[in-house]
């Protein structure tokens, strides 16, 4: 059974660097993948797989901003990304700011 888990670590480490060098080449993801004689379905597939273990749930913090009237929200993503919302938010901008973000 040990055998079976480092095959399973090599695999998963196989497609996260294929998968980091895609992204830093500039190649879409069907041009890497012929360039490097990969199945478009496994990389798809190894790509949502990995993308989806590595999501995390946004934290939502109370926002309080000294010296305006305004309230809202601020959204944490991860380590890198805050977002400051204020109440009166455009929610169509919001959705699809978020949507971006999530395809990074």
């Amino acid at each position: 059974m040990e055998k079976r888990s480092i095959d399973d670590q090599q695999r998963t480490r196989f497609w996260q660097d294929h998968i980091a060098e895609c992204k830093k080449s500039g190649l879409s993801y069907a041009e890497y993948a012929r360039r490097h004689e990969l199945k478009d379905g496994a990389f798809g597939y190894w790509r949502k797989k990995l993308s989806e273990s590595s999501k995390q749930e946004p934290e939502f913090v109370e926002l309080k901003v000294s010296g305006r009237e305004k309230s809202g929200i601020e959204i944490v993503l991860g380590d890198h990304i805050r977002i400051s919302v204020d109440s009166d938010f455009d929610e169509t901008t919001l959705k699809k700011l978020i949507g971006v973000l999530q395809s990074l």
